[in-house]
């Protein structure tokens, strides 16, 4: 059980590691982390809607929508017609949002290119192996499978 434990607290630290140099070395000027993924998610697609950016980043449809105009507002993106179905809005990047993208992205690569160089080279090859295998987990994860705490209810004292 302490492995598991520890390994719980190592992910929690590595993801809490990852957001902040994502949001203060990456993201920078007028574009917050959401945007960058909302921005980095568009490019991904061949064609994306608020509908599949929300379920492709697991954000609800109104925090989607939001993030889009605030986008387009800024002009990175560009809300258009489907040519094949007018009833469906599709999202595109515009050469502002492209650039901006394509800076932001060199940006990651040169954080994260400094915390690869910082590992011993013996070790690269196992750390890659080892973020595919939890990317794997990750991505194919389904819901939990029940709380794992009791619920808290409110006006009886905890059993202890």
């Amino acid at each position: 059980m302490a492995q598991q434990e520890r390994f719980i607290e190592l992910l929690a630290h590595v993801a809490r590691e990852i957001t902040r140099r994502q949001s203060s070395d990456v993201c920078c000027g007028d574009l917050t982390l959401e945007q960058f993924q909302t921005l980095a998610a568009v490019s991904a697609a061949d064609r994306s809607t608020i509908g599949s950016l929300s379920d492709r980043l697991g954000v609800d449809l109104s925090t989607m929508s939001r993030n889009v105009t605030v986008l387009e507002r800024k002009g990175h993106l560009q809300r258009a017609r489907s040519d094949d179905d007018a009833r469906v809005v599709q999202v595109r990047l515009t050469s502002k949002g492209k650039r901006s993208l394509t800076t932001l992205r060199c940006d990651q690569r040169e954080v994260f290119k400094d915390v690869y160089g910082r590992l011993p080279a013996a070790d690269r090859s196992q750390v890659v192996q080892a973020l595919e295998a939890l990317r794997a987990c990750l991505t194919e994860a389904g819901p939990p499978a029940g709380a794992c705490c009791a619920p808290l209810v409110l006006g009886r004292k905890s059993p202890s």
